[in-house]
């Protein structure tokens, strides 16, 4: 027979094995983007989707002066709305004064497009 001590620790054995897929399973994740399906990937842009992901990560070289169809009245006006639907941590990435002056209105386009579908919000339209 096994002394109480022997199934007291028999117990305990088997109790810390059951719960080794449990303490397996919790903690946290590392943050990933949410994925798009296959449909919504073919709805969108990708030319303007680019663009917009270019302009916005500074890999476009921007004229010094305004360029020929830019509106800086317009576009600082769309963009100061789309900054306030922005998260925090993003806000301060978009040099609105700088974009706003030197973006030609199909550039500010693209770059909303972008940023509309990186974080999940409804840019409001160029008439607003």
């Amino acid at each position: 027979m096994l002394s109480c001590l022997s199934r007291a620790a028999l117990a305990l054995a088997l109790g810390a094995v059951s719960a080794m897929p449990l303490a397996r399973a919790s903690g946290s994740y590392p943050p990933n983007p949410p994925r798009l399906g296959g449909a919504a990937l073919s709805r969108i842009d990708a030319v303007a989707y680019n663009l917009g992901k270019n302009i916005f990560l500074g890999r476009i070289s921007l004229s010094a002066s305004a360029p020929v169809g830019a509106d800086p009245v317009a576009n600082r006006a769309r963009l100061d709305a789309t900054q306030a639907l922005l998260p925090e941590r993003v806000r301060s990435q978009i040099d609105r004064p700088a974009f706003a002056e030197r973006l030609r209105t199909e550039q500010v386009d693209a770059l909303l497009y972008y940023v509309g579908i990186r974080f999940r919000i409804d840019i409001p339209s160029a008439a607003s």
